[in-house]
């Protein structure tokens, strides 16, 4: 019958080399297909465009990230400080930040505070804040997708997954949820500092170190570290004018600026006090204990930092280690240093490091391509790995994975009502001690002080000498509930009255 005619050479049974054969021309197909929808893309309206929409998309989805956590009162101290060094210059003080006891530039030489204080003047502060470091955040991928697309002469695909690996870097999700750091606008600057100076647009070089140094005294010797890999690049003179310049700065703002504004000496001489006590004892004493320094660069903290910076791009910079290598005596000087946690492992120290991690991992990926006709081919099993790899640490290390439920973030519940309230009894003049969650909610004052709570403990003189107002919010702080009325009772001891206790906020206020 007609029905029942086979074809020529049929088989009712499939051997392993047709699979074989059938999969190697499915997946021949679909390369072909791919390579020609890249090929469509491959136009200069796409290169003039896609960075910048890239870039839209992630400064919403940060900007709408950081309001959300704050509205959910959950950004701590890293906007609490911020945000008394802004009220003090507006009412035309130094900003001593009253917990630090130190002026706002004795600590980092941050100079590019003075014009952000200033653009506070006409918005709300928090917001202002939050929002304009989301697009400082994000204004990096228009840099890394021209050095892309540029220099690495990568293709489409290659950009594109070099551009996720970044917006889904933990670094940038903590630093957008760790507060304000005026660290966070040199990131764009370095990206396209390199840039600038690829291209010899000297002029555009120099007002961009200018913005990377006025952000954080330290970031001279990152500018730095960028000369030395112009030198490498053979661009001689203009890198070793860069390389002086940012080394000069931070010496001169280290040891002359910072010690003018605060107490005399280099404010952060203490975080390498195992080493000396003075900026000649450190580098004696680390030049003498070599295994000392070893063992603190061997630190499990140390290690899940080197880890949290270079596993999310698959340890690609490693394979391009010039681009790396000026950067690390900085980056080993942050992990050496002994200093508190602002919030998520401070990741505003990882700013220095990060750009020369991104360069190197765009060059790693034009030399483990191959040359097409006019662009690097890199295999798309590389970028899925890599796009992938930096999926799971995003889902594993940042602040806003999916595992911190970011999308109940925003709901304030009664414990949030009772913040306010209580923070809303407080009057402006008052001198303030209050535990970190609270703490941002009074810090546009001259006196405002922040309760340690990780620790039950009880009040004395010293603790409460010069304060008008305690605020106590037991929910964070995780005390028993004897602790915390032993620690309510010796307060009342020392002339504080209860004016209100509700879903485990406290306010006590000194007695007239």
């Amino acid at each position: 019958m007609k029905g029942n005619r086979r074809r020529p050479n049929w088989t009712d049974e499939w051997t392993g080399e047709h699979v074989t054969v059938r999969v190697h021309e499915a997946r021949r197909r679909f390369d072909m297909r791919l390579l020609r929808w890249q090929a469509q893309l491959e136009t200069p309206a796409v290169d003039r465009f896609l960075p910048w929409i890239a870039a839209f998309v992630l400064f919403v989805s940060l900007s709408l990230l950081a309001l959300a956590k704050n509205r959910d009162l959950g950004l701590g101290l890293g906007i609490g400080f911020p945000l008394q060094a802004i009220h003090l210059l507006e009412g035309g003080r130094p900003p001593v930040i009253s917990e630090l006891g130190l002026n706002m530039f004795a600590v980092q030489a941050a100079f590019l505070f003075v014009p952000i204080a200033f653009l506070a003047r006409f918005v709300p502060t928090t917001e202002m804040l939050l929002v304009f470091q989301a697009l400082a955040l994000a204004l990096p991928v228009v840099p890394i997708w021209r050095i892309a697309r540029g220099p690495a002469n990568l293709r489409i695909g290659a950009a594109s997954a070099l551009l996720l690996a970044f917006a889904l870097h933990p670094s940038i999700h903590n630093l957008n949820l760790a507060g304000f750091h005026t660290e966070a606008i040199a990131l764009p600057a370095l990206f396209m500092a390199y840039l600038a100076g690829r291209r010899g647009q000297w002029v555009r070089l120099g007002l961009l170190s200018l913005v990377v140094v006025a952000a954080r005294a330290d970031l001279g010797l990152a500018l730095g570290a960028l000369g030395l890999v112009l030198v490498l690049e053979d661009r001689r003179r203009p890198g070793w004018i860069l390389a002086a310049f940012g080394t000069a700065w931070f010496v001169g703002m280290a040891f002359v600026v910072q010690p003018m504004f605060g107490h005399g000496v280099y404010p952060h001489l203490g975080a390498f006090a195992a080493f000396g006590d003075s900026a000649l004892g450190v580098l004696g004493g680390m030049l003498s204990d070599p295994f000392g320094v070893v063992a603190d660069l061997a630190d499990r903290a140390a290690f899940e930092k080197l880890l949290l910076l270079l596993a999310p791009v698959l340890f690609l910079p490693l394979i391009r280690p010039r681009y790396l290598l000026p950067v690390l005596p900085l980056f080993g000087l942050y992990l050496i240093a002994d200093v508190p946690d602002l919030g998520l492992g401070n990741p505003q120290q990882d700013v220095a490091t990060l750009p020369f991690v991104m360069i190197a991992a765009a060059y790693a990926l034009q030399r483990l391509g191959r040359r097409g006709v006019s662009r690097v081919l890199v295999d798309r099993r590389i970028l899925s790995v890599l796009v992938l790899t930096a999926l799971a640490f995003f889902v594993r290390d940042a602040a806003s994975s999916p595992y911190e439920q970011p999308w109940d973030w925003g709901r304030r519940d009664a414990v949030d009502t009772a913040r306010l309230t209580a923070v809303g009894m407080v009057e402006r003049w008052d001198r303030v001690l209050a535990t970190p969650t609270v703490f941002p909610l009074v810090a546009e004052r001259t006196t405002a002080l922040v309760l340690k709570d990780d620790t039950p403990f009880l009040p004395d003189l010293e603790l409460v000498a010069g304060i008008d107002v305690v605020i106590f919010d037991e929910t964070a702080a995780n005390w028993a509930r004897s602790s915390v009325r032993g620690f309510g009772g010796v307060l009342g001891m020392l002339d504080f009255e209860e004016r209100f206790a509700e879903e485990g906020v406290h306010l006590w206020v000194l007695a007239p």
